[in-house]
């Protein structure tokens, strides 16, 4: 679906670094613990994030148009524990893409939303450490995003840049690795991600990308089991993307590094219901040549244990 206000396109020198390999808004898929063999947990997230300051290189430039870009991604997701040490998950996203130009001469604004690329995760704990109080756990990853969402949205007859489209059209597989330490009130997780972005059937490919974190949290609300608890976790990121590719030629105005901080607000209400808030922001970005940066992102997503 598109809309569209004033006849003018927008943008279209800009290809915006994207935001990530993985997928936001769902739970325990990049960390080191396992659901519990025949356990199922189902989540619902809503991922807003939003792009505005105009760099080149890891400066902020002018921006005559004063653009803007907002990605708001709502994604279901069911996660299985095929055995104590291996669990499948699939997430299904939905995805609602605009950008815009705020100028007093005219409103250009293009949108499109539709289902996104559905994504499959295996995840095997290949090792796990226990002692009173305290448990360590290992895990290896892997995922594929499959071509399930639109990537030939059109605007007056004119193909929407890559970054605009619901789904990527291609196949891209995804290995990773996680380390989860919990010692009684705190939690340590550390992961990485890397995701190959094939090409798609009109040779569009996004380059490559990288995604990493180290997060601390505590339990600083801790009720005897099965009462509740409340969790907060600080968490550093680092995401690379290499520069896309249209018929095998590297697009100049692609990828980038990008540093962020963030804060999580975990609240389980009960063993089997998860509650969670999490704000990131920028610390550092460099883009390849112009691009819109990465300004905010909010995502808030709850969960159900059966």
């Amino acid at each position: 679906m598109i809309g569209r206000s004033s006849s003018a396109g927008l943008l279209g020198c800009l290809l915006t670094f994207s935001a990530a390999p993985a997928q936001e808004g769902t739970l325990d898929v990049l960390d080191g613990e396992t659901l519990y063999q025949g356990g199922w947990l189902i989540t619902l997230g809503e991922e807003l994030r939003r792009e505005e300051r105009l760099k080149d290189g890891d400066s902020t430039v002018s921006d005559p148009l004063h653009s803007r870009r907002t990605e708001l991604t709502t994604s279901l997701a069911a996660h299985y524990g095929l055995l104590n040490t291996l669990q499948l998950s699939t997430v299904l996203p939905y995805v609602y893409k605009s950008e815009e130009r705020v100028d007093p001469t005219g409103d250009d604004h293009l949108e499109t939303d539709g289902l996104g690329d559905i994504a499959a995760f295996v995840k095997w704990r290949y090792y796990r450490w226990d002692a009173p109080g305290e448990a360590a756990n290992f895990s290896a990853i892997g995922g594929l995003e499959l071509p399930t969402g639109s990537d030939d949205e059109r605007d007056g007859g004119a193909r929407l840049d890559p970054e605009l489209q619901p789904g990527s059209g291609s196949w891209d597989p995804m290995l990773g690795a996680a380390i989860t330490y919990e010692p009684r009130r705190w939690r340590f997780n550390a992961f990485g991600l890397y995701k190959f972005n094939t090409e798609s059937p009109d040779d569009h490919a996004f380059g490559d990308e990288v995604f990493a974190e180290i997060s601390v949290g505590n339990r600083f609300w801790l009720m005897p089991y099965p009462g509740p608890f409340m969790r907060l976790d600080l968490m550093l990121r680092y995401r690379n993307e290499q520069q896309a590719r249209q018929d095998g030629h590297r697009l100049s105005d692609t990828g980038g590094d990008l540093f962020t901080i963030g804060a999580n607000y975990a609240f389980r209400v009960r063993p089997s219901i998860d509650l969670q808030v999490a704000v990131e922001c920028p610390l550092y970005e460099k883009v390849n040549g112009v691009q819109l940066a990465d300004e905010l992102a909010v995502t808030l997503t709850f969960g159900v244990r059966f």
